[in-house]
């Protein structure tokens, strides 16, 4: 019997500014997105809505791939997405899809530029073969993001004391 091999796409979702700003909110964000690295940042990486889950981003995917792929793409393609994680706080998630496939399901992703009406770019950030080496990514890019932020310094410490109290294993027990 020969086992299915997976891969996992972890991706996010960024939220550009719009280049036709009608509201107060809308301009205000274009104005403050060049200002600097750290508004940009701020602005690309917010947090999704509550009507943005894993359900309709499943649906969306094989929606396009359908559209895209034809009938072919969506027979193969599409039953063998299933999003196992996403997080509205980060607007970052993970797809499980066949190794086969898996160029398929990134060109969709590519391809997706609203979501439930918002106007969104949704981009592979990385591919791996199993899911918690996806985890593994996603901390050390969130972590890079944030020291590119300029928050550096006073988090730096506490992330490494963080990292430190969760990393002690079994073995050394401190006594209280």
């Amino acid at each position: 019997m020969v086992r299915l091999k997976h891969r996992y796409i972890l991706f996010d979702i960024l939220y550009p500014p719009s280049s036709d700003p009608r509201t107060g909110r809308e301009k205000e964000k274009f104005q403050n997105f060049q200002s600097s690295t750290k508004d940009t940042l701020l602005s690309l990486h917010e947090t999704s809505p509550n009507a943005i889950n894993a359900r309709s981003i499943a649906h969306l995917l094989k929606k396009v791939v359908e559209d895209h792929f034809g009938d072919f793409g969506g027979g193969t393609v599409g039953l063998l997405i299933i999003v196992k994680y996403f997080s509205n706080r980060t607007s970052t998630g993970i797809i499980r899809c066949s190794r086969n496939n898996f160029h398929q399901v990134m060109a969709a992703l590519a391809l997706v530029t609203k979501v439930d009406n918002y106007d969104v770019v949704m981009r592979c950030v990385h591919v791996s073969g199993t899911i918690k080496k996806c985890e593994q990514f996603s901390i050390r890019r969130n972590k890079q993001l944030i020291i590119e932020m300029g928050q550096e310094k006073s988090m730096q410490s506490n992330m490494d004391e963080l990292i430190s109290m969760f990393g002690k294993g079994d073995d050394s027990e401190e006594e209280v």
